[in-house]
């Protein structure tokens, strides 16, 4: 797995995380497993709001995942600095479970 981009943008009333990664060891056919175990994760609590979406690109034989994370912006709740933590910690959270589903599913090939 490689991460090729992790950014955090402010917008007028949210901040934005982005993740891109790419993952040449995980083949097409374990793709689809590995969407049904990570739909866990954007089915949690409401806040905050995140997203994914994982293709296979036939061309570069590799899988393709974008993750968002979005937070409004309040005057009243955490700095903005606190805010960006918490959507980077968010990003995290779905490169471990990727990474231990990864592993998971591999573990089952094997055996």
């Amino acid at each position: 797995m490689i991460v090729e981009k992790i950014e955090i943008t402010r917008h007028k009333i949210t901040l934005h995380g982005e993740l891109k990664l790419s993952d040449k060891e995980l083949s097409r056919g374990d793709c689809e497993k590995m969407i049904s175990r990570l739909v866990s994760w954007k089915l949690g609590p409401l806040e905050p709001t995140r997203h994914f979406e994982m293709v296979y690109n036939n061309e570069k034989v590799q899988v393709e995942i974008d993750v968002y994370v979005t937070v409004s912006i309040s005057e009243s709740t955490a700095s903005h600095t606190d805010t960006v933590k918490y959507i980077f910690n968010k990003l995290m959270e779905f490169i471990t479970l990727y990474e231990r589903i990864f592993e998971d599913i591999t573990k089952i090939k094997k055996e």
